[in-house]
């Protein structure tokens, strides 16, 4: 293990082993989460090497000796990459080839990337991996397209002006499901076909699309970004500084509190009940990986100065991709090995050609 790899497992093992700070003092859990850091870096700097690292780390942002492109993906799949704020969407082979497919506002894959979705102001479209468009549907104000299904009957849901929508994967029998859901990312149920997870009046509530049964609503004190693990047992419901766990049932199993900081993403770890946080503290961001079962088993995967966008699990699990506008860098990370790749906004410009773009969502399929 080399210096660097000395200090980050110095620092990780800290995390890793301080003590739960009461919930009920803020001032606690400063002085708690202050003393953790001043030991680890204590620690990472007692020896020269450990303080070449530390000192290393305070004058730059990035991981060093990033690549300097994308020249390939560390795990098998393809990676779909939406702009959040100009609107490009790409299309990034295994061997690091990428395409760009259009200037759409969102997007994601079918269930099993034979074909992407995407969006503009007042169209849904299907589309292939090359661009090709198989069809369209206009709606006004259409947003957040999510697909699911089998190799032979899918299902879209989607968001327009007239509320939350659902229309076959051909492009047929478009209806209105719930004329009053809020307007945030849906999730489909991964063992029950055709039954999606959203949000509407105050609750979470899970409904078979084409029977319009609700199998349960589960009321909330907030809203966020859904996700289910690959069992569908449990779903995750992504607020801003806190997440809520509930079973298959609509039982309420966990809660996760993030530290002080401000919850950006978080994606289940594929074939487990583990979830991955993106956190934004004071100063800088980290990605955790929690055991939504046992909420206190929380280590830590990756932290950096400044501001952590998206993030996205290889279809195998093996590795986490982690976006880092700050460091103008993608980081894919295997336990304890890292690996970055630099110069992100070059290879995935703007199109308009206004300059960089700043963050990323992104899909990685498939298995």
């Amino acid at each position: 293990m080399n210096a660097e790899e000395r200090a980050w497992d110095v620092v990780r093992r800290a995390f890793e082993e301080r003590e739960p700070a009461p919930r009920s003092s803020h001032t606690r859990v400063a002085l708690a989460i202050a003393t953790v850091v001043v030991a680890a870096i204590a620690a990472a700097i007692a020896s020269p090497p450990g303080h070449a690292v530390f000192e290393k780390v305070r004058r730059a942002v990035g991981v060093e000796h990033a690549a300097p492109a994308l020249f390939s993906l560390p795990a098998p799949g393809t990676l779909l990459v939406q702009s959040a704020e100009a609107g490009g969407t790409w299309v990034v082979d295994e061997d690091g080839a990428r395409r760009e497919i259009g200037n759409w506002q969102s997007a994601a894959w079918s269930p099993h990337g034979k074909f992407i979705v995407v969006a503009k102001q007042n169209e849904l479209v299907a589309l292939d991996p090359h661009g090709a468009v198989h069809w369209t549907l206009a709606r006004r104000d259409v947003a957040w397209p999510a697909w699911e299904g089998t190799n032979v009957d899918t299902r879209i849901a989607y968001f327009a002006a007239s509320g939350l929508r659902v229309v076959a994967g051909d492009g047929t029998s478009d209806r209105l499901l719930d004329a009053y859901a809020a307007h945030e990312p849906v999730a489909w149920d991964p063992a029950r076909l055709h039954t999606l997870a959203y949000e509407s009046g105050g609750a979470v509530v899970v409904q078979n699309v084409d029977t319009r049964r609700v199998l349960w609503r589960h009321p909330l004190p907030f809203y966020g970004k859904l996700d289910f693990s690959d069992d569908g047992t449990r779903l995750a419901v992504v607020g801003t500084s806190r997440i809520a766990v509930l079973d298959a049932d609509g039982h309420q199993v966990s809660f996760v509190a993030s530290l002080t900081g401000e919850v950006r993403d978080a994606a289940f770890k594929p074939g487990t009940h583990e979830l991955a946080v993106d956190a934004r503290l004071a100063g800088h961001s980290e990605v955790k990986l929690v055991d939504v079962d046992h909420p206190g088993r929380a280590r830590l995967l990756f932290a950096g100065p400044g501001v952590f966008g998206d993030i996205a699990w290889s279809p195998n699990g093996s590795w986490l991709l982690v976006d880092w506008p700050t460091a103008d860098q993608w980081v894919f990370i295997h336990g304890a090995r890292v690996r970055a790749v630099a110069n992100v906004r070059a290879q995935f410009p703007r199109p308009d050609g206004l300059g960089p773009m700043f963050e990323f969502d992104s899909g990685w399929c498939c298995r």
